[in-house]
């Protein structure tokens, strides 16, 4: 009997003493956690000469490869195959998504070409993706799954439209006004 009760004693102890392992364990988890979020190194701020820099966050969104890019001779051959697979789509969602397709294909010529050394190209090219773009998100005001991919795209665009020189001031408005759009859109549905 006082062999049996020993071994619950026993027992008892050794739930209590894996309970207060697992509390420890989870509390130094809990503050592991907390202190890598808080101790970001990138994220420390180095002074220059403009004051305390900001890192920049890059947009998680893939971009299509561009293919044939505007200096080339028969990039209007493949502008007019657009058109026609544009006019020829009756379905409101597969035309915004088009739209869509050729703005981020664009977007990305643009910044390949600007990247090339030909800005004026570049900024052409930017003017016709957000003309795009804007059209995709006209067209897609009503469907909910359509407006969380734009707003990945616009934020892309607007990444890469900032690293224009000289910056794209009205493309740049373009954008956040469709931001705001889409934003807007995504709370009423």
């Amino acid at each position: 009997m006082a062999y049996c009760l020993g071994l619950m004693k026993l027992s008892l102890y050794s739930v209590h003493i894996s309970r207060i392992l697992a509390i420890a364990m989870g509390i130094a988890i809990l503050v592991v956690s907390i202190l890598s979020a808080t101790t970001n190194p990138q994220a420390a701020s180095q002074p220059s000469f403009f004051g305390p820099s900001v890192p920049e966050t890059k947009i998680e969104y893939y971009l299509p490869y561009p293919g044939i890019l505007p200096d080339s001779p028969v990039y209007k051959i493949k502008a007019v195959r657009d058109q026609i697979k544009l006019w020829t789509t009756f379905n409101p969602i597969k035309k915004a998504r088009l739209q869509l397709l050729y703005a981020d294909k664009r977007i990305n010529a643009a910044r390949t070409l600007m990247e090339g050394g030909k800005s004026a190209l570049a900024i052409s090219t930017a003017t016709k993706a957000e003309k795009y773009l804007e059209s995709a998100v006209k067209a897609s005001l009503y469907n909910k799954e359509m407006l969380t991919v734009l707003a990945k795209s616009i934020a892309k665009h607007k990444e890469i439209l900032k690293t224009f020189q000289p910056p794209l001031e009205m493309a740049l408005k373009t954008n956040e006004l469709m931001a705001q759009q889409v934003a807007q859109a995504l709370l009423e549905n």
